[in-house]
Protein backbone atom coordinates (compact mmCIF):
# COMPACT_ATOMS: atom_id res chain seq x y z
CA UNK A 1 0.00 0.00 0.00
CA UNK A 2 2.96 2.73 1.51
CA UNK A 3 4.77 1.52 -1.92
CA UNK A 4 1.67 2.11 -4.64
CA UNK A 5 1.40 6.19 -2.54
CA UNK A 6 4.68 6.30 -3.33
CA UNK A 7 5.04 5.95 -6.69
CA UNK A 8 2.12 7.76 -7.47
CA UNK A 9 3.46 10.77 -6.35
CA UNK A 10 7.39 10.29 -6.71
CA UNK A 11 7.62 8.36 -9.70
CA UNK A 12 7.04 10.41 -13.22
CA UNK A 13 4.20 8.85 -15.72
CA UNK A 14 5.11 8.43 -19.55
CA UNK A 15 4.43 11.52 -21.27
CA UNK A 16 0.12 10.78 -22.59
CA UNK A 17 -2.27 12.55 -24.61
CA UNK A 18 -5.63 13.12 -23.82
CA UNK A 19 -6.52 9.68 -25.27
CA UNK A 20 -4.50 8.16 -23.20
CA UNK A 21 -1.56 7.10 -25.44
CA UNK A 22 1.85 7.44 -24.80
CA UNK A 23 3.96 9.45 -26.35
CA UNK A 24 7.08 7.59 -28.80
CA UNK A 25 10.21 9.20 -30.48
CA UNK A 26 11.69 8.12 -32.85
CA UNK A 27 14.68 9.09 -35.68
CA UNK A 28 14.41 8.42 -39.71
CA UNK A 29 16.53 6.47 -41.69
CA UNK A 30 17.30 9.36 -44.00
CA UNK A 31 18.37 11.73 -40.81
CA UNK A 32 15.99 13.67 -38.28
CA UNK A 33 13.19 11.90 -35.57
CA UNK A 34 9.70 12.79 -34.94
CA UNK A 35 7.25 11.19 -32.24
CA UNK A 36 3.95 9.95 -32.52
CA UNK A 37 0.99 9.07 -29.64
CA UNK A 38 0.25 5.68 -29.63
CA UNK A 39 -1.40 3.00 -27.43
CA UNK A 40 1.75 0.70 -27.75
CA UNK A 41 5.39 0.48 -29.74
CA UNK A 42 3.55 -2.04 -32.49
CA UNK A 43 1.19 1.18 -33.27
CA UNK A 44 3.77 4.16 -32.49
CA UNK A 45 5.67 2.23 -35.81
CA UNK A 46 2.65 1.64 -37.71
CA UNK A 47 1.76 5.56 -37.04
CA UNK A 48 5.03 6.17 -37.83
CA UNK A 49 5.21 4.57 -41.01
CA UNK A 50 2.25 6.03 -42.32
CA UNK A 51 3.14 9.52 -41.82
CA UNK A 52 6.44 8.94 -43.20
CA UNK A 53 4.65 7.59 -46.09
CA UNK A 54 3.06 10.67 -46.32
CA UNK A 55 -0.55 9.55 -46.56
CA UNK A 56 -1.10 10.24 -42.79
CA UNK A 57 -0.24 13.09 -40.14
CA UNK A 58 1.08 12.04 -36.92
CA UNK A 59 -2.15 11.34 -35.20
CA UNK A 60 -2.64 8.63 -37.22
CA UNK A 61 -5.57 10.48 -39.30
CA UNK A 62 -5.49 10.25 -43.24
CA UNK A 63 -5.06 12.98 -45.77
CA UNK A 64 -7.26 14.20 -48.39
CA UNK A 65 -4.60 13.83 -51.16
CA UNK A 66 -1.33 11.69 -50.07
CA UNK A 67 1.89 13.74 -50.30
CA UNK A 68 4.18 13.72 -53.74
CA UNK A 69 7.56 13.94 -51.85
CA UNK A 70 9.99 10.84 -51.38
CA UNK A 71 8.83 8.43 -48.38
CA UNK A 72 10.75 8.54 -45.00
CA UNK A 73 11.77 5.52 -43.35
CA UNK A 74 11.15 4.96 -39.56
CA UNK A 75 14.07 3.34 -37.69
CA UNK A 76 11.89 0.47 -35.93
CA UNK A 77 15.08 0.21 -33.45
CA UNK A 78 14.70 3.61 -32.32
CA UNK A 79 11.17 3.81 -30.78
CA UNK A 80 11.24 4.92 -27.21
CA UNK A 81 8.51 6.05 -25.22
CA UNK A 82 9.24 9.05 -22.79
CA UNK A 83 8.46 11.50 -19.97
CA UNK A 84 7.67 15.25 -21.04
CA UNK A 85 11.32 16.51 -20.05
CA UNK A 86 12.71 13.88 -22.59
CA UNK A 87 10.21 15.03 -25.19
CA UNK A 88 10.72 18.38 -24.93
CA UNK A 89 14.81 17.75 -24.93
CA UNK A 90 14.54 15.71 -28.03
CA UNK A 91 13.00 18.71 -29.97
CA UNK A 92 14.87 21.44 -28.26
CA UNK A 93 18.12 18.78 -29.14
CA UNK A 94 16.11 18.60 -33.12
CA UNK A 95 16.06 22.22 -33.50
CA UNK A 96 19.19 23.06 -32.54
CA UNK A 97 21.09 20.33 -34.51
CA UNK A 98 19.16 21.57 -37.69
CA UNK A 99 19.03 25.17 -37.24
CA UNK A 100 22.64 25.72 -37.34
Amino acid sequence: MVTDILKHFIMPKKHRNHNGDICYTFAWEQGGGNHVFAYSKKGAVRVAKKFGAGTHNRHGEKYVEASSGSALIPQEESFRSVYLEELLEFDRNLYLAYSL
